[in-house]
């Protein structure tokens, strides 16, 4: 049993004995809780009047507004509470709520405490005779006890709040020991509703915070509108769809509001309409007009607002005005993209290299595209675009219709660009080639991009070079060591092909900076640069390049680095200047002796 299932049931009365100056603790009796439950009809009367039953979906309700907590269990019409739930509320001054209490055991009364309020139309749900317990109902009509009996029961009733009360408390109790309105407490809490009186002005009244007016995804006349966002999407709507504005309006008690009438006004052009669900595919969206007037959209607390495009084709924004009974509630800006005018391959992140007899599985990032309307907005693309115009080694190539987020991203508006993936089904071709990217824009017409020159590889690894940019470097340096692969007609290996098999040793003089080149490192265009950084001490120092898996033809590149004037002075240099010293000394030493034997 759970700690909060304990805490529920169980109830410590603290008894302070001023004779013995102790205290103790004591349990109060407990009956079984979990075989009844209490229930609060929240369904708004028709008539004016409040009603009990002893069936929940007959009873009626006056003044509810919403729960602020949920720890019952909540239905749009029912609060139902057990095992000691508190359940909070807001109601109405005017509030009358029906209430009933049911129970399976004929062993333990039950009693019904309220505060802030009175209690009437309090019945059994049986006659009062062949055993069954004493129905009791104070003066001040705030407490009732049906003692057990022989025959189970549920009780029933109203709880009207109080004119000056600021808040309606209803309490249900089981246990053995309620036996009568002196006992009405003394057993198990099976649970409380707690209701704070709300100010009518406050009730009813349109909240910002509580109320949720935000922009939708958009979507076109053929397919049922997303599910309901709860912040404002701001993506730019793509030519010939539609945007929208969910509307769910709610007073501080988050209670919704169905009374009155809202409008909708649009600029430059665009039309809006009012509906009453989410617009659905092929569904009649009604008269698309400058300014949208309806009542019907609030009777279930919300609408959805519709809006065209203010002029076909061309990119455009429009802002919307949303009001009730003449109160501006909202304005929001929604923003079109024109037809498509352009596809262009973005070359610095599309290959130089493809692969020959690749297929759709191999998913690499092989071209980037951007899809534009006339004024440079990227569009929203709803499928790739394809191949078109392909030459030499890529005639027969395709675009790969599959999105995967991971290296196959249709474009959106947002981030301005999608990622495709050539295939080439031959694996006979080799060499170079071009091809174009198309789309077709809203009216059906083909736009292509320019030509995109690459090269395709084929097979694997035939060969390799490596080489530095210098052959001597002083202390300091970058020095670039180049790791180019050829397939067997000498192309460059396909851009993302790994240097599988790769063993590169580079004495400690140098060291590696930007990443170690390993067997995993990938080539772009056949060519991966792995850079050094000469160290400070001058020397000669080896290195060795080889791919030890293919080709098994070739041997390793070994060879030797220099690195000189680490101090600023060669050792020859050093060397240099003591022998001149020397001889500058011996003959300084020489005159010296002419001039002492002249004397």
């Amino acid at each position: 049993m759970s700690l909060l299932t304990i805490r529920k049931r169980i109830a410590l009365v603290a008894v302070t004995s001023l004779t013995a100056g102790v205290l103790a603790v004591a349990t109060a009796p407990v009956a079984n809780a979990a075989d009844l439950t209490a229930t609060i009809s929240t369904i708004p009367s028709i008539t004016g009047a409040a009603s009990a039953s002893v069936t929940d979906a007959d009873s009626r309700a006056i003044g509810y507004v919403s729960a602020t907590n949920a720890a019952a269990t909540m239905t749009a019409d029912l609060i139902t509470l057990d095992g000691g739930d508190a359940q909070t509320a807001v109601c109405l001054s005017t509030c009358s709520l029906p209430w009933k209490f049911d129970r399976t055991s004929d062993t333990a009364g039950y009693g019904v405490v309220v505060s802030g309020g009175t209690l009437s139309s309090v019945a059994d749900s049986v006659t009062l005779t062949n055993g069954a317990g004493v129905l009791s109902i104070n003066g001040a009509r705030n407490t009732a006890v049906l003692a057990a009996g022989a025959t189970n029961s549920s009780l029933r009733g109203i709880v009207t709040a109080s004119s000056s009360a600021a808040s309606l408390v209803i309490s249900f109790y089981q246990g053995a020991n309620v036996t009568d309105l002196d006992n009405a407490t003394n057993g198990s809490l099976v649970g409380q509703l707690s209701l704070t009186i709300a100010p009518a002005n406050t009730a009813g009244a349109y909240s910002d915070s509580k109320s949720s007016i935000f922009t939708q995804i958009p979507y076109a006349t053929t397919e049922t509108a997303s599910g309901l966002l709860g912040f404002d999407n701001t993506t730019r709507i793509n030519n010939g769809q539609r945007g929208s504005i969910y509307v769910s309006l709610k007073d501080a008690f988050s209670s919704a509001i169905t009374t009155g009438t809202i409008t909708a006004t649009a600029t430059n052009g665009s039309l809006v309409s009012i509906l009453d669900t989410i617009p659905a595919a092929g569904m009649a969206f009604g008269p698309q007009l400058a300014f949208a007037t309806d009542s019907n959209g609030l009777t279930g607390g919300d609408a959805y607002v519709t809006v065209t495009q203010p002029v076909a084709g061309v990119a455009g924004s429009t802002t919307v005005t949303i009001s009730r009974n003449g109160e501006v509630l909202a304005t929001k800006t929604l923003n079109w993209s024109g037809d498509i005018t352009k596809i262009e391959v973005v070359a610095a992140n599309t290959n130089t290299v493809f692969k020959s007899g690749s297929a759709d599985a191999d998913g690499s990032l092989g071209i980037r595209y951007k899809v534009t309307d006339a004024a440079g907005n990227a569009v929203t693309m709803t499928t790739h675009p394809t191949i078109t115009g392909a030459t030499g080694a890529f005639v027969g190539s395709s675009m790969s219709a599959t999105n995967n987020v991971l290296y196959r991203n249709l474009q959106t508006a947002e981030i301005g660009f999608g990622n495709g993936t050539l295939i080439v089904p031959s694996t006979a071709l080799q060499g170079a080639g071009s091809f174009k990217l198309r789309v077709a824009n809203g009216s059906g017409a083909n736009i292509d991009s320019a030509a995109y020159n690459a090269t395709l590889a084929n097979g694997g690894v035939n060969k390799f070079t490596a080489s530095w940019d210098k052959a001597s470097y002083a202390a300091g340096d970058l020095a670039t060591l180049t790791i180019s692969i050829m397939d067997e007609y000498g192309n460059s290996m396909e851009d993302g092909k790994a240097l599988t098999g790769l063993v590169l040793s580079v004495a400690s003089g140098f060291t590696s900076v930007g990443g170690l080149c390993e067997a995993t490192t990938t080539v772009k265009a056949g060519i991966k640069k792995c850079v050094y950084a000469a160290g400070n001490t001058d020397g000669s120092y080896s290195f060795s390049v080889d791919l030890t898996t293919t080709p098994d033809n070739q041997s390793a590149t070994v060879g030797s680095l220099k690195i000189a004037g680490a101090s600023g002075v060669t050792n020859a240099e050093v060397l240099k200047s003591i022998v001149a010293l020397i001889a500058s000394i011996n003959k300084q030493i020489q005159a010296l002796q002419k001039l002492i034997l002249k004397r």
